[in-house]
């Protein structure tokens, strides 16, 4: 097999990978800088990381990992199948952050002696520009399986497991004729084949 044929495998490795860090990431950047004295759940806080205002980040890198795995195991359809769900994740992740629900949250509740300080919540874009970025990333790979996953290389026999063979019945006859041999005392190890 030609490097090039191998070589849009590894762009989608590496940009499922890119995505994973990036949505990872955007768990964990600040979405929302809010005032000091401000209170949400029940906490004083400066600022508001992804984390804090969405669930979904930390879900969605596992995903893009997962789909490494899936992307090297998978072949012919089902490599294709999987480049149409992660062009639909990100579709999803796209409209999640701009449509903007993250930043639905009532951050109005001050601690006693920060009454009168002034300030507002302001957004960051850290967070969302994290998301997006990995949003993309899961668009281009999932884009390439979709396109090209059914040409691009995959697991071959010597990532099977010992003792694998295309006639299966072959190799069932030779494990039974060895637990028959040490049944009956023999040491099938030391007689000819």
């Amino acid at each position: 097999m030609r490097e090039s044929d191998k070589r849009p495998l590894w762009i989608v490795v590496v940009l499922l990978t890119l995505a994973a860090a990036a949505l990872w990431g955007a768990s964990t950047l600040t979405w929302i800088d809010v005032p000091e004295g401000t209170v949400f759940n029940g906490e004083l806080r400066d600022e508001l990381v992804g984390a804090d205002l969405v669930s979904w980040p930390v879900p969605l890198a596992l995903l893009a990992l997962a789909a490494v795995a899936a992307c090297l195991a998978l072949r012919g359809i089902a490599r294709r199948l999987l480049g149409i769900v992660l062009v639909g994740v990100a579709v999803w992740v796209t409209v999640l952050v701009l449509g903007g629900s993250a930043y639905d949250v009532d951050l109005s509740t001050r601690a006693p002696g920060y009454d009168s300080l002034p300030g507002s919540p302001a957004k960051v874009w850290w967070g969302p520009a994290s998301a997006l970025a990995g949003a993309l990333s899961l668009t281009v790979a999932g884009g390439l399986l979709a396109w090209r996953g059914h040409r691009m290389p995959r697991m071959g026999a010597k990532y099977s497991a010992p003792g694998d063979t295309r006639a299966g019945e072959t190799a069932r006859d030779s494990d039974v004729d060895l637990w028959d041999a040490l049944s009956e005392g023999e040491d099938p190890t030391t007689r000819d084949r």
